[in-house]
């Protein structure tokens, strides 16, 4: 602390944190047990890294705040008055926390590990009977304000600013991979192709065993690596519906997820910021902070993304895979047709 201009602000925090729990998720999301965990993990990392010169101000209440500011539709201003502090002191503080928690991120979402699939696909075969589902991906639009540069990029199909944020989730609603940063014009379909998951996928053997795949909706391209709906012309047969709709239940998780985490993070229904990269470093600290709290705060475990992205051509891996793709949906959609007659004729029974 810096003097007694600090005590009464600081005594408020300290008053904060001795909220009982139930008041104190409300507030900030979390447990204080789940809280302690957080400022000790960003505090060995801002000491590794030395980031740490002069600690003016305590890191749980430099945490409190950037949190505070994280959860609550509150302006820099008029939190900068409630805790007597200057909004740009408030503002400094929210940006070195953003930035831990990206520096941070690749310890806490992670590619799932050959037990951690297995377990997924048991649970999707076991609920829907779907076989080979290690998660779902889709996409979300983040409003944003108009940017600082190329603002035209930005502009959706519902004539809004907005980026692209990809996701992929498990059945635990937990983040395994996300890639943020396309303009909001960006397809779906193209964000994949861009994103470092798409090259990790179709260049390493370790990401799905041979019989996996990921489920996305009709956006995305059928391949072996990705598994999708049939388009629905009119025309479509009983299995083909019936292969849509478990598919669909599948892909719920990665929707779910997408709900909590823009009901959590209550800023990113509106992004009030014109930098870019201060828009992706926000999105981006919003989903490692998601899976801190599901983690009570552990590390995760699973395949870690580092070292330089493989330099592949996708497009081209991806047609390789399009047969393979046609081939495993049949074979999942005629499997789920058998599975169908037989518990139609079990009711009949």
């Amino acid at each position: 602390m810096n003097g007694n201009d600090d005590e009464p602000a600081y005594s408020r925090v300290l008053t904060i944190r001795n909220i009982r729990d139930p008041y104190f998720r409300k507030h900030f999301r979390m447990s204080r047990a789940c809280f302690d965990r957080l400022v000790n993990v960003i505090g060995h990392h801002r000491t590794e890294t030395g980031d740490i010169k002069r600690l003016r101000t305590p890191i749980d209440q430099s945490t409190l705040m950037s949190l505070w500011m994280m959860f609550n539709p509150d302006t820099f201003r008029s939190f900068g008055v409630n805790c007597e502090k200057d909004m740009s002191v408030v503002h400094l503080h929210y940006k070195k926390f953003i930035r831990v928690m990206c520096e941070i991120g690749n310890r806490f979402i992670k590619w799932p590990n050959a037990v951690q699939r297995q377990r997924t696909v048991l649970f999707y075969e076991r609920n829907f009977g779907f076989p080979g589902v290690v998660g779902s991906i889709d996409g979300t639009l983040i409003s944003i304000t108009a940017p600082r540069e190329q603002k035209q990029r930005y502009v959706d199909k519902n004539s809004n600013y907005s980026i692209n944020v990809q996701i992929v989730s498990d059945h635990r609603l937990l983040i395994r991979d996300v890639f943020i940063g396309q303009p909001g014009s960006v397809h779906d379909a193209r964000v994949f192709r861009r994103s470092p998951l798409a090259k990790y996928l179709y260049s390493r053997n370790d990401m799905l065993d041979n019989d996996q795949h990921i489920v996305g909706d009709k956006a995305y391209v059928l391949t072996d690596k990705l598994m999708v709906p049939y388009r629905d012309d009119g025309h479509l047969g009983l299995s083909h519906r019936n292969f849509n709709f478990i598919l669909s239940q599948c892909r719920c998780t990665v929707e779910r997820l997408n709900a909590l985490l823009k009901n959590r993070n209550i800023r990113l229904k509106k992004l009030f910021c014109k930098s870019i990269e201060r828009t992706v470093q926000h999105i981006g600290a919003a989903s490692v902070l998601h899976n801190f709290i599901i983690l009570n705060g552990l590390e995760m475990d699973g395949i870690a993304f580092d070292g330089p992205v493989p330099e592949i051509n996708v497009i081209e891996a991806m047609n390789a895979r399009r047969q393979r793709g046609y081939d495993r949906r049949l074979f999942v959609r005629e499997l789920l047709e058998r599975n169908r007659v037989e518990e139609d004729e079990e009711d009949e029974d």
